[in-house]
């Protein structure tokens, strides 16, 4: 039994991953679940709570958690306590997720974008210097983003800063999960590429569709909007380095050397497109865990 750590949860829309962060940051305990079976009625608080206690339990960690940090594929409030809207995730619309896990467990509680867990992860594993404007974007079943601006989120008047998944597309009239309309992640996301594979693409498993289909026009069509939402976000702000991962990118056969190159040429030229810094990321299973006890270990030495 370790004698002190933290336990990071990453909230996916398809899989959730909890583990337990030891001093070194090192995962000395982690499991891998479906996302709908932990969420699977609206007590979504209720079920997160047994998720902690039932891992706390199986691997004798009572006594021992320091800290709980949680990331989900959502909108915060401003103070980072309240889940505003999660769109992906059943019955987490509206809860003060760091007021009820702080009463059960009775330790300091973070919670986090989820696509912050992966930039504090992917800054430190890719030694990212210290910069004005570093971006995250991570693509999975929607678009995640994150701004940070001098080594700090851009959080916004309202919480709610980077949501690039949700700028309006001309042209779609697809429903959002966040109940607009035309958003980007609707036809840029993963959930694209799922329906694709349901409808046009039937019977190809999700997992194959770059493998036998990267050159086909819908693919092509789906890197074309892509690039065109990330170099949107790089025109406006001329960032120092943009970390670009997620699930998507991961699957077998995508072709980020269509991507990069579409980005490149959506980006305004001669600047920021001459000093465009893209590092691409590769999948970790671990990476949310660990990102979101790095994450709540900076806030907490800023005592922020």
């Amino acid at each position: 039994m370790a004698d002190t750590c933290w336990i990071g949860i990453d909230i996916g829309g398809t899989n959730l991953r909890i583990g337990a962060i030891g001093r070194e940051n090192e995962v000395t305990a982690f499991e891998k679940r479906s996302t709908p079976q932990i969420f699977y009625s609206m007590d979504a608080g209720g079920e997160l709570v047994r998720l902690i206690r039932d891992f706390i339990g199986a691997y004798g960690l009572e006594g021992v958690v320091k800290g709980i940090c949680v990331g989900v594929p959502a909108t915060l409030n401003r103070e980072r306590t309240v889940v505003l809207q999660a769109p992906n995730i059943r019955g987490l619309d509206g809860r003060n997720v760091v007021g009820l896990l702080r009463e059960t467990f009775g330790v300091p509680v973070w919670l986090m974008k989820d696509v912050c867990t992966a930039l504090f992860y992917d800054r430190e594993k890719y030694h990212v210097p210290q910069c004005e404007l570093l971006l995250g974007i991570y693509i999975g079943t929607g678009i995640g983003n994150i701004i940070c601006v001098n080594g700090k989120e851009l959080i916004g008047r309202d919480g709610v800063a980077g949501e690039l998944g949700h700028i309006p597309l001309t042209g779609s009239s697809e429903l959002c999960g966040c109940g607009n309309t035309g958003c980007a992640e609707v036809t840029a996301g993963g959930m694209y590429l799922a329906r694709l594979c349901e409808t046009i693409f039937a019977p190809l498993p999700v997992s194959e569709i770059f493998n036998e289909k990267r050159n086909h026009p819908l693919i092509l069509q789906y890197l074309e909007r892509l690039a065109g939402i990330i170099a949107t976000e790089i025109n406006i702000l001329n960032p120092d380095y943009v970390i670009l991962g997620g699930g998507v990118p991961a699957m077998k056969g995508f072709p980020m050397e269509i991507l990069l190159e579409r980005i490149r040429s959506h980006t305004r030229k001669p600047y920021p497109e001459q000093g465009l810094q893209i590092i691409v990321a590769e999948d970790d299973e671990k990476k949310g865990v660990t990102g979101a006890v790095l994450y709540a270990k900076s806030r907490q030495d800023k005592r922020e």
